[in-house]
């Protein structure tokens, strides 16, 4: 039986790249009825999730904390873009969400995507969550991210996400 959520790769496409920024893929993303075309189509060659319509947006990642340096300050960016007939972010903030590494707190910011201009033109989403490493994790450790918009219960569409990047500060 096929789920309508998806679960993102796992087979280690985050990549460290750009003075230790790591990259991640929307195909390691793991999305809310992300498996049924009718809410998302999720291309592979171009490496993107695009959102044809939800009224619950849930996007959930992680990056292995051996790819952060410990006590340091990064930000957590979703780059993404609004198509030219995005609708439904007018009154409906989304927010942005990150845990870095067991036993810390989560840290969470807020945008309107109704400020974006729509197009084609890629820009992050406009809200800088930054976190500070913990100064020690465990081999298996992980820091958890998250884009969300489940409050509002309003259909929205049109987002397109390219990447998600986490970079020093």
């Amino acid at each position: 039986m096929t789920s309508s959520h998806r679960k993102g790769s796992t087979e280690g496409t985050n990549r460290v790249r750009d003075g230790g920024a790591v990259h991640v893929s929307p195909l390691e993303l793991d999305i809310t009825w992300g498996g049924d075309g009718r809410y998302w189509r999720i291309d592979q060659d171009r490496r993107i999730a695009e959102l044809i319509q939800v009224c619950w947006l849930e996007v959930n990642g992680s990056v292995e904390m051996h790819h952060l340096q410990p006590n340091t300050r990064y930000k957590l960016e979703f780059k993404i873009r609004l198509k030219p007939d995005a609708f439904g972010w007018n009154d409906s903030p989304v927010y942005i969400m990150a845990m870095p590494g067991k036993g810390t707190k989560c840290i969470w910011a807020s945008a309107d995507l109704s400020k974006i201009r729509k197009g084609e033109q890629t820009c992050s989403i406009p809200s800088r969550l930054e976190f500070t490493t913990p100064s020690s994790s465990v081999a298996d450790d992980k820091m958890s991210f998250g884009l969300f918009e489940i409050w509002k219960g309003r259909w929205k569409g049109g987002l397109v996400i390219e990447e998600v990047v986490i970079s020093k500060v």
